[in-house]
């Protein structure tokens, strides 16, 4: 018998033919991720662990994480609004997670109409879902970088401009259309009705998704749009719109004023072209009849429309506002509610959206006022979506006052309000929040759980925009637990997505994500590509503290490839803005950067300059902090080593043995165990000093981040070889030799080692790759002296000769 297609929401996977269709169309997907589905697909009973999944695909088990977090997202990418089918399994490997079904595989061909399209869940149970994603490591190591990154990301996701879309709950056909996106109106008619152009398109996105359509959100579309600079209509413009979004269809919107009223048209030719009109003397309520037709045609039931005069007029104020903070018009919007009717005042709608433009503007305690006062007039039980979006509002401004209790406290009241609700995209708010919360007091564990609900939540409502932001939190979270590889693509992904809608603060802090990644990977070339997109980003986005904490990243990316200069340049910019415009830097700038200029001082060969950096960096420092503290220990110790301060140095390994922070962090530890180590090299304690280099090698092991384990290696190799256990030392050496191409200080630790072991030809070739990598950075003059004496006639031949070893400055780098 041929091999089983199987198929799976509106998506088929023959392995005969090694494809995948979506309906009749094949999806292009690159080999290793289709054979990571098909595996999944065939082990879907039971999660599939990284190493089998390598094993599986790749034939062999010396393949990256990278590589396979790679095909993993591609696979991810195929899939397309049904990603979640491939679920993480924190610390083990993957879980395919969307019904089967599956029968033989006769024919090869696609069917002529595709299979019934299985929805994410609609109104997600928040118990059921923290129960299904919640995480199964628990206190696991991090890092601040991604602790800042994620704080500061997610207020731009967990604060928008408008309430979500309307989200009523209706039976979908059973050949249920995919996304739509709605275009912005092309409307004919006076200046003053500059707000139609949204306000129809929002009206017609709304009926849409009312009747039970999947519609891009109109943020999403007006983002993409203000991008573009107009010419929304263009053919080339609505490819990228489809693109970007995974919309399958485009609805394009025309207003026209004439003697009998409005005609608003709508059409669409993507999918199953489709046509309607609507006329009426309101422009609002010709769109309302058009979309509803459309809806009709397009085999939906039309949402049930507002009754009365009153009703009627009270929704065209909530779309003529909606329209106008859709264009960030927060004036307009006020002077819409100010000019509303006595009657219309008194509604709590209005009353949430006046204290949403209170809180945007920056009156935080009248938006609180406001907020708190709803809280006693509208109920879960009469208004339960409303009371949500209250509760959101109030974490919203809890985070920005950085009660991050509250924060909890609040989202998690919205949660509640939303139990047995369709509501999905008030839902992704309030776990964002959850998750914003949870991240700013280093919960991760809980976080992570949080995003991955608020992904489900956001798919549903069909929000790409909202999406991408979550990719890039979940990429910075296994940044933030020790997993460059993994955290690499999806956050190099999730960056070129926020690029694509514009969306420059997050994109810039998700791009800072990307170069600490490939510094921890051991990738300096890559990123300092990204240095003229920060640049960029930084002279766009118009606020200094986001310019100058990416002018940091740029700062560490420059001297990672030897560029001192230019590194130095930015950093002693950044400290002059330190001393006479504090509140331009964020505060992790301000804590980075003595740490960042003491690691300049050391390559400038300054160790004084580096011990006072150093000696900074403790005092803003909070003790709490295990990655900073441990990082500004090390870098102080290095530096009183490499100054010949030996006895302020022991002071300092008593300082770092004595604050004992490093408990929950593996970065730390290891950090500690090599100044530990060092300490009692110095004091002639060799038993010590090896039980704790090794200590700091098996962490090292267990971290699994490159940058760490260079740290180790480098330490452990220069002591190994002064100690003439050059054995040993082409072993930890040896640890990361394939980091040497492409990182300078790994190239330096091979030229070490072969000058120690007296292997000359080998010591040329990696002086010469030293050299090339080197920039502005000096090679320690011991290393550019020949090999000294071998005990063999010819150490050349690859294998490990032993010879007089020559003590080193072991800090000069």
């Amino acid at each position: 018998m041929n091999a089983s297609i199987h198929r799976f929401a509106d998506l088929r996977l023959d392995p005969a033919t090694r494809t995948l269709w979506r309906g009749d169309a094949p999806v292009p997907v690159p080999p290793k991720a289709l054979d990571c589905i098909g595996y999944l697909i065939e082990h879907r009973e039971r999660a599939v662990g990284r190493d089998e999944l390598i094993a599986a695909v790749w034939g062999k088990v010396d393949i990256s994480d990278n590589a396979l977090g790679q095909a993993i997202l591609q696979a991810r990418r195929a899939l397309g609004a049904h990603a979640e089918a491939i679920r993480t399994v924190p610390r083990y490997g993957y879980h395919w997670q969307l019904p089967l079904l599956s029968e033989p595989g006769e024919a090869t061909q696609p069917e002529p109409a595709p299979a019934p399209s299985v929805a994410m869940p609609a109104a997600p149970v928040p118990e059921t879902i923290r129960a299904a994603t919640m995480p199964m490591w628990r206190n696991r190591s991090h890092w601040a970088i991604a602790a800042a990154l994620l704080a500061v990301v997610a207020l731009a996701v967990f604060d928008r401009l408008r309430p979500g879309p309307p989200d009523r709950a209706h039976a979908q056909p059973a050949a249920a259309m995919r996304d739509a996106l709605v275009l912005p109106a092309r409307v004919d008619a006076d200046p003053e009705h500059g707000w139609m152009r949204l306000g129809v398109m929002d009206l017609v996105a709304g009926r849409l998704r009312a009747s039970g359509q999947t519609v891009v959100p109109s943020d999403n579309v007006v983002a993409l749009a203000q991008r573009r600079g107009g010419g929304e209509a263009d053919p080339a413009f609505v490819a990228e719109l489809l693109r970007v979004t995974g919309a399958a269809r485009a609805v394009t919107v025309t207003a026209e004023a004439g003697a009998e009223g409005w005609v608003v048209s709508l059409a669409s030719t993507e999918g199953v072209p489709a046509a309607a009109v609507g006329q009426a003397p309101d422009v609002l309520d010709a769109a309302r009849q058009a979309a509803d037709q459309f809806a009709r045609v397009t085999g939906f039931t039309p949402a049930p429309s507002a009754t009365g005069d009153a009703e009627q007029a009270f929704a065209t104020l909530i779309q003529q506002v909606d329209a106008e903070l859709l264009a960030g018009r927060l004036d307009a919007a006020r002077q819409r509610l100010d000019a509303a009717t006595p009657d219309q005042q008194g509604r709590a709608e209005l009353a949430h959206q006046r204290a949403q433009i209170d809180f945007l503007q920056g009156r935080l305690g009248q938006a609180e006022m406001a907020w708190t006062a709803l809280l006693t007039r509208v109920s879960i039980a009469d208004a339960p979506v409303l009371r949500a979006r209250i509760h959101n509002g109030l974490a919203n401004l809890a985070y920005v006052r950085e009660d991050h209790p509250t924060v909890i406290a609040q989202a998690e009241a919205a949660v509640r309000a939303l139990e047995g609700q369709h509501a999905p995209y008030e839902l992704g708010r309030a776990l964002i929040g959850l998750a914003s919360g949870h991240g700013a007091q280093r919960r991760y564990d809980e976080a992570l759980a949080d995003y991955a609900q608020a992904r489900v939540a956001f798919a549903a409502a069909g929000d790409r925009l909202a999406l991408a932001r979550v990719d890039a939190y979940q990429g910075l979270l296994d940044f933030a637990r020790g997993r460059p590889g993994d955290a690499l693509p999806v956050l190099a992904d999730a960056a070129e997505r926020l690029q694509a809608f514009g969306a420059l603060i997050e994109e810039l802090h998700t791009r800072v994500g990307v170069v600490y990644a490939q510094l921890a990977l051991l990738q300096p070339a890559q990123a300092l590509a990204q240095n003229a997109r920060l640049l960029e980003l930084g002279e766009r986005v118009g606020d200094p503290r986001r310019r100058h904490y990416a002018d940091l990243a740029r700062a560490r990316s420059l001297a990672a490839t030897g560029r001192l200069a230019e590194a130095q340049a930015i950093v002693d910019a950044l400290g002059t803005t330190a001393v006479a415009h504090p509140a331009e830097l964020l505060a992790q700038t301000r804590s980075w950067l003595p740490l960042v200029a003491g690691q300049l001082a050391l390559m400038r060969d300054d160790p004084a300059d580096a011990v006072d950096e150093a000696a900074g960096a403790i005092a803003v420092t909070d003790a709490g902090d295990a990655h900073d503290r441990s990082t500004a220990y090390w870098l102080g110790w290095r530096a009183l080593q490499r100054a010949g301060r030996t006895g302020e140095a022991a002071g300092w390994a008593r300082d770092a043995a004595a604050w004992n922070g490093a408990r929950d962090h593996a970065g730390a530890r290891i950090r500690l165990a090599l100044i530990e180590a060092g300490a009692a090299a110095g004091r002639g304690d060799e038993p010590a000093a090896q039980t704790a280099y090794a200590r700091a090698l098996a962490e090292a092991d267990a971290w699994r981040v490159p940058a760490d384990l260079l740290q180790v290696a480098r330490a452990y190799t220069d002591h190994l070889i002064e100690r003439g256990d050059l054995a040993q030392a082409s072993v930890v050496a040896g640890r990361i030799a394939a980091w040497a191409p492409s990182d300078f200080e790994a190239a330096l630790l091979q030229v070490a080692l072969y000058r120690a072991v007296g292997q000359t030809g080998a010591w040329r070739a990696a002086l010469a790759a030293s050299r090339s990598l080197a920039g502005e950075r000096a090679i320690p003059p011991d290393l550019l002296v020949p090999p000294p004496g071998r005990t063999a006639p010819d150490a050349d031949g690859g294998h490990v000769v032993r010879a007089e070893a020559t003590p080193r400055a072991v800090a000069a780098r």
